[in-house]
């Protein structure tokens, strides 16, 4: 009979999270994540085939944690301003998060500088849209 799983794949992606706002996206081995938890590497290959496969999960929860930050900067009195603030709020925060989503060169599931601008954009269209009276099209320019 096999060993019973004793870590989640949630467990596995926090731990890998953690490692990477401490030693950056490089340090996530499947053996630094088995260090942290204190196991062998084997554990994280029950939920994921791969560690590039973990990281697309760590890129995902660092992107969300962005969007948690522009959405705060949105509910300033000039939203855009706030966006700005919280995009520099976010590198201050969490620099090795930054690093990874906006200055990590892509490789076909993260996409660096430019996707991270892209996401900012489109978080921000609305609120340009709604106070600047501006379509789409307009606000993208």
């Amino acid at each position: 009979m096999p060993p019973k799983v004793k870590f989640t794949a949630n467990e596995i992606i926090e731990a890998a999270v953690k490692i990477t706002r401490v030693k950056g996206i490089d340090a996530v081995t499947a053996r630094e994540v088995g260090r942290a938890l204190g196991v062998s590497s084997r554990p994280l290959f029950t939920y994921f085939d791969t560690v590039e496969e973990l990281k697309r999960e760590v890129y995902l929860f660092a992107k969300n944690l962005y969007k948690e930050y522009v959405k705060d900067g949105l509910k300033a009195e000039i939203p855009f301003l706030g966006v700005g603030q919280q995009y520099l709020r976010f590198a201050k925060d969490e620099p090795n998060l930054y690093k990874y989503l906006f200055l990590t060169p892509p490789d076909g599931v993260r996409g660096g500088v430019m996707e991270g601008l892209k996401l900012s954009q489109d978080l921000a269209r609305e609120s340009l849209m709604r106070i600047y009276n501006m379509d789409a099209d307009t606000a993208d320019k």
